[in-house]
Formats: C-alpha cells, sequence, structure tokens
C-alpha cells in the first residue's frame, strides 16, 4: 500500500491540474481579502440594517479572523476545486488507457483506487492549510499596516476551535469530493465527475430554495440532501459576525437538522458514494482498458 500511495502522490504531484488548482484556492482568499480591506475603508457602515461600521469590518480582518473566514471560503468555493480535483485524478486514468495497467500492475485494483482516493483527500487537506496560510500572511500585513499586530488572541482554547473548525471544513467537502469520485469511476470520464460535482454543488441550493418556498411536504426534502446540512456544520465554526458568510445564515437554516444529525446524513452520502466507486470498479472488466 505503501508504493501505491507514493507513486499516486507522485503523479498527482507533478500534474499542473493540481498546482493551479492550489494557486486558484489562494488566489481566491486574497481576492477576497483584498475586497473586503477596500470595502471596510471605502464605506461608513456595513452588513445588515448597516449594524457594523468600515472599522468593524476592517478588524474582523486581523489575525484572530483569519483561519475561520479561510476555512469559510474553502468550505464554500473550495469545494468546486476539490470536485475537479477528485474527478480528474480518476477519469485522466480512462483518458489516457492507463487504468488497465495500473490497475493490474498493483497488488489489488480496490488498494489501488483506495491509494488513490486517500492521496486526493490529502491534497485537498493541505491545500486547505495553503488558504489558511495565505489568511494568515494577508491578516498580518493588514494588522500590521494599522499598527495592531499581536498574538494576545492565542490560547490553547483559540487553537482547539481552529483544529475542530479545520475538521468541520474538510468534513463537509468529502460528500462532495467522494461523489465527482465515484461518478468518473461509474462513466469513465472525468468530465462526468467534475459536472456530477458541479451540478450538485450549484444546482441543489436554488432547488432547495424552491423546495422551501413550496411549503409541505416539500421543504422537509433539504433536511436530507447535502446543502444544507454543509451549511449546518459550517454555522459551528466561529465567525466574526461582521465577516459575510457564503451559503446562508441561521436564519435560513430554520427547520434544519441538528448539527449530530446533519454529520450523520453527510457521512452517509460520503460512505454511500465511496462505496458505489468501489463496488463498481471492482465488478468492471478493466482488459480493454475501459
Amino acid at each position: 500500500m505503501e508504493r501505491l500511495l507514493d507513486a499516486e502522490w507522485f503523479k498527482l504531484r507533478k500534474r499542473m491540474m493540481t498546482w493551479v488548482l492550489a494557486l486558484i484556492l489562494v488566489g481566491l482568499v486574497v481576492l477576497l481579502y483584498s475586497i473586503l480591506w477596500s470595502t471596510s475603508s471605502r464605506v461608513a457602515r456595513f452588513g445588515e440594517e448597516n449594524r457594523f461600521t468600515g472599522i468593524d469590518l476592517r478588524q474582523a480582518l486581523f489575525l484572530p479572523g483569519a483561519v475561520p473566514y479561510s476555512l469559510q471560503i474553502v468550505g464554500t468555493f473550495g469545494v468546486i476545486l476539490a470536485v475537479i480535483l477528485a474527478a480528474g485524478s480518476i477519469g485522466s486514468e480512462y483518458a489516457w488507457g492507463t487504468v488497465r495497467l495500473v490497475a493490474t500492475a498493483a497488488s489489488g485494483r480496490i488498494r489501488w483506487l483506495s491509494a488513490k482516493l486517500l492521496i486526493v483527500i490529502g491534497l485537498t487537506a493541505v491545500g486547505t492549510l495553503l488558504a489558511i496560510a495565505a489568511a494568515l500572511t494577508y491578516s498580518t500585513l493588514i494588522a500590521a499596516y494599522y499598527g495592531d499586530l499581536s498574538a494576545g488572541f492565542l490560547s490553547a482554547t483559540f487553537v482547539r476551535d481552529q483544529a475542530e473548525a479545520y475538521g468541520r471544513t474538510l468534513f463537509v467537502i468529502m460528500p462532495y469530493l467522494t461523489l465527482s469520485f465515484a461518478m468518473a469511476v461509474v462513466f469513465r470520464s472525468t468530465l462526468a465527475g467534475v459536472g456530477s460535482g458541479m451540478g450538485v454543488a450549484f444546482a441543489e441550493p436554488l432547488i432547495d430554495g424552491l423546495m422551501n418556498a413550496a411549503g409541505r411536504p416539500w421543504d422537509k426534502v433539504p433536511n436530507y440532501l447535502l446543502n444544507t446540512n454543509r451549511q449546518v456544520i459550517l454555522l459551528q465554526n466561529k465567525l466574526p459576525e461582521v465577516l459575510p458568510r457564503f451559503g446562508g445564515g441561521r436564519g435560513e437554516l430554520d427547520g434544519a437538522l441538528t448539527p449530530p444529525e446533519a454529520g450523520l446524513v453527510l457521512a452517509l452520502y460520503t460512505v454511500a458514494f465511496i462505496a458505489i466507486a468501489f463496488f463498481v470498479f471492482r465488478r468492471r472488466d478493466i482488459s480493454s482498458g475501459q
């Protein structure tokens, strides 16, 4: 298994796609921070009902808010990048015609598929850390510029909270990642995997809104889909109120499942998608290279 992991790590590390996705994620963090920093110096009041001042927004961009806000960005926009990485990692094996070679040469095709999935998950975790590093760097520059650079906020409780937030963020990405991975396996195509993952990520919030507007019994269906439960989990991450949340606030999730229930739903989806990928790949005849 170690050799398989090394091989998959080498392949994905050397692919241009992996580095491009990482740069996009870091660039997204920098872009959003730049927009909010610019906004903080241009507006007197900010947020719903103008509850916050521009100074409040600026201070929220300092170091204490860097980790939670970068995780908010990853939990919302990083899903799309994870979908592309997961689908591309397995779909490319079919496109290049290498699936027969690597699957038969490896010590068991399930081990090979497991190694590939583990490396994709590992790279997603590393990419999240890169986003955090970018936010910390930018926040340090902003705080230093205004002469408010301090590490006084660091405590065991703060570190624990951010570690838990990091885990939650990776957790909500997993259903989308495994969905795209499974669909790329089932349909032997990167495009199918990317299309499935991105389709769910973009279309489901719109469908959820229509179901909620339709009333009973439709308004209960989103509680058992991905988007609503992802937002329930992400809302557990402590984020300064002044910073905008993507995907909806607490008021829009009235009647949703509790965090443990939402976590169970997402976990079941993740396990189901992994099971589909392994079941299909194990039973498929790959002697023809397909």
